[in-house]
């Protein structure tokens, strides 16, 4: 392991409010996006990491681990070609849709989405997920054909029941970074490779969700600031603001978008605002002018051009679209 910045690389430790794609609210709120009453609101718990280290064929580079209640929903996404989220549903009710599928999550399914992997996460307004979720990013490096962690990158989606092995290692992860030890570091890193040898054994029981993976990326570690960025601040998010939290100027953030992406700034953010568009408009009974001011759009005006212009119809057409197909929208639009 790289522990040239042993000093303060793990147990770095974020407590915020409950933070998905609609936004934050403190650990104390009971209303949802849909207006409706709930019960309190779980805090957002996040432990970061800053270090790396081998293991057989694969570099490991563990980003943070998350205790996180979704509410009401996080919007249609995909991560950079190195990354790994391992999703664990500790309580609550929802769904996961993965391409043209959607999935029960319930309390001990876990999943595990994976590079070029575009999913949505809903969760029950009146029994919300609450998760543990492992962000890590893995490369291979010198492959030997024989390394059978080679599964492991090769993955990029499963979904099951946790015997309970998971879920065992995550809590240990999470407690000894909550309380912090002069050995920490050392244990995270044997947790760590025991999770990622636990899920490959588990991908060898179950060979019909290998996948292909695809092509690398390179500088990978600016790619979970991008998607964080996206999918959590997509109503204010300036390219400015951006560069800034990638510590890169203007054109580089522009130049690294392109490549990665093949997008500029403005369209990846209109992806973001449109797709949690949709899921506003299909499943909340929040005004077409409420969607428009969560969305970060001036009017209901600019709101309604931009998601013609996006989908061919209007805002109000599309949810008459979802309401004629027995869909879950509900209430007339007042707007």
């Amino acid at each position: 392991m790289d522990r040239s910045n042993a000093a303060g690389t793990t147990g770095a430790t974020r407590v915020t409010g409950v933070t998905g794609a609609t936004g934050t609210t403190d650990a104390t709120g009971t209303t949802d996006a849909t207006g409706a009453n709930a019960r309190a609101l779980v805090p957002t718990e996040t432990y970061d990491f800053s270090f790396h280290f081998e293991m057989g064929s694969l570099m490991v580079s563990p980003v943070h681990i998350r205790i996180e209640q979704l509410r009401p929903f996080i919007a249609a996404h995909t991560h950079s070609n190195v990354s790994y989220e391992i999703h664990y549903a500790y309580r609550g009710r929802g769904t996961v849709t993965v391409g043209d599928n959607t999935f029960d999550v319930r309390p001990g399914v876990l999943y595990v989405t994976g590079p070029g992997i575009v999913h949505m996460q809903v969760s029950s307004p009146d029994d919300p997920v609450i998760e543990y979720c492992l962000y890590l990013n893995c490369r291979r490096m010198a492959c030997r054909a024989d390394d059978p962690l080679l599964l492991f990158t090769d993955t990029t989606f499963w979904i099951g029941m946790d015997d309970g092995s998971i879920l065992e290692l995550l809590t240990r992860l999470i407690e000894d970074n909550r309380h912090g030890q002069s050995d920490t570091l050392l244990m995270s890193e044997t947790l760590l490779r025991l999770i990622v040898l636990q899920l490959t054994r588990i991908y060898r029981r179950d060979m019909t969700t290998h996948a292909k993976k695809p092509p690398l990326l390179t500088r990978d570690s600016f790619m979970p600031i991008l998607e964080d960025a996206f999918f959590y601040r997509y109503s204010t998010l300036t390219l400015n603001e951006l560069a800034g939290l990638l510590n890169l100027s203007v054109r580089q953030t522009q130049r690294l978008l392109l490549t990665h992406f093949g997008k500029s700034f403005s369209q990846k953010l209109t992806d973001a605002r449109m797709a949690a568009a949709f899921q506003f408009l299909e499943s909340t009974r929040l005004s077409i002018t409420e969607i428009a001011e969560r969305l970060g759009f001036s009017s209901i005006e600019h709101f309604s051009a931009a998601f013609r212009r996006y989908t061919g119809r209007s805002p109000r057409a599309y949810r008459r679209e979802i309401l004629a197909r027995g869909g879950p929208a509900g209430g007339e639009d007042a707007h």
